[in-house]
């Protein structure tokens, strides 16, 4: 818990993007995995039976359903490109293009964002 802490007091005396992607790749990962576990625990009423299946699902065919689903793909793209930029810079040696990359990555963010809406949440 004192790592945390010393981690939070570090972003906000580092405010840069890039602390802020770092911050945000580790917070979006927690969260992912802890939405496996979720999403395991709501396929298995199918051994349960199809009735079971069948109302487990309907919890999530409501406009709250549909606004965590939106936020689940907005965490899944930040991580996904996040970690495409990372990679990247790795790979291929592009670790002075760290910031073109990084607003490169958010642009194509806000465009799975705009698209998410959409499909989605519409």
């Amino acid at each position: 818990m004192q790592k945390l802490r010393e981690g939070f007091k570090d972003l906000m005396k580092n405010r840069n993007p890039s602390m802020l992607s770092f911050w945000t790749h580790r917070v979006t990962g927690v969260a992912v995995a802890i939405f496996l576990f979720l999403h395991i625990f709501t396929l298995s009423s199918v051994f349960r039976g199809k009735d079971a299946y069948d109302y487990t699902i309907s919890k999530f065919d409501t406009k709250i359903g549909y606004i965590f689903q939106y936020v689940l793909l907005l965490a899944v793209a930040i991580h996904l490109l996040n970690g495409i930029r990372i990679t990247i810079a790795d790979f291929f040696g592009l670790t002075r293009m760290q910031k073109k990359l990084l607003w490169i990555s958010l642009f194509i963010f806000l465009l799975i964002a705009a698209v998410g809406v959409t499909t989605v949440l519409l």
